[in-house]
């Protein structure tokens, strides 16, 4: 659940802070080579955990985890590196960060949901299935 779960952080991290803009847009998203990894690693994440019922516990476990690390990074990240903490500063001295880490949430919530999730959980399901296919007597 770690490994699936770093690397749904680690794509959205990418996709949020090196990726370029899209033309004509204002946000970023997940391109087709994203969500491509986002399956193929679910697939493989999928293929260990027979039963549905793990499938489907480590399919919550790993959003919600990289859900938190993916905010926790990106409020960080903006917060000091990025220095947006002064911009909110006025509005409420010694609350800055709580505003950062919100919009941070929000960020990571439109860039992830609802697309990612339904190929990540599609592709463990997938796996799932895959995995009876290839070892049946596992489960």
């Amino acid at each position: 659940m770690i490994g699936w779960a770093t690397t749904i952080t680690l794509m959205t991290i990418i996709a949020e802070y090196v990726k370029p803009l899209p033309i004509g847009s204002t946000a970023t998203s997940f391109d087709t080579l994203d969500l491509a990894i986002f399956l193929a690693a679910s697939l493989g994440f999928g293929m260990f955990l027979v039963d549905p019922e793990k499938i489907l516990y480590g399919f919550i476990g790993a959003t919600f985890l990289s859900t938190a690390m993916s905010v926790i990074y990106s409020g960080l990240y903006d917060l000091y590196v990025l220095g947006l903490g002064e911009y909110f500063f006025e509005a409420a001295p010694g609350w800055e960060w709580e505003w950062v880490a919100w919009f941070a949430f929000l960020r990571i919530f439109r860039l992830m949901f609802p697309v990612a999730i339904i190929l990540v959980f599609a592709g463990g399901m997938i796996g799932g299935i895959v995995s009876d296919w290839i070892w049946p007597h596992r489960g």
